[in-house]
């Protein structure tokens, strides 16, 4: 089983650094990062998290299914 997801901890200083991690990074529109109220983005950023994480873990089960099948 993949380990739980962890938000990485680095400290944003500047807004350079929350458009490269909101936008460059998780991809987040640039319309709703210079529009959205700032915890509006923040639950958006939560959502994604979960999101991602539902994803990468359904592939997981994929992969360990399919090791399954080839035995």
């Amino acid at each position: 089983m993949p380990s739980k997801l962890k938000i990485p901890n680095f400290k944003i200083e500047d807004i350079e650094d929350m458009y490269t991690y909101y936008v460059m990074i998780l991809k987040i529109s640039e319309d709703v990062f210079w529009n959205a109220d700032f915890s509006f983005l923040q639950s958006i950023v939560a959502n994604k998290t979960a999101y991602d994480g539902f994803i990468q873990y359904s592939k997981y089960l994929q992969t360990k299914e399919l090791g399954k099948k080839k035995r």
